[in-house]
């Protein structure tokens, strides 16, 4: 099972299957990272590396 992440506006468990994945902010490359967001409200749970390395 994954990991639950907690979402602190909503107060919401949320598991990394359920969690909608956007583009990132800034410079970091979308091919590489996507931030995981809370299915109820959209806040950002995190920013996970998603690529290859080397």
């Amino acid at each position: 099972m994954a990991a639950d992440r907690r979402c602190d506006t909503c107060e919401r468990d949320v598991t990394r299957e359920d969690a909608i994945r956007t583009k990132t902010m800034g410079d970091l490359d979308p091919a590489k990272w996507q931030s995981l967001c809370c299915p109820n409200c959209g806040r950002r749970l995190e920013t996970v590396f998603v690529g290859r390395e080397g």
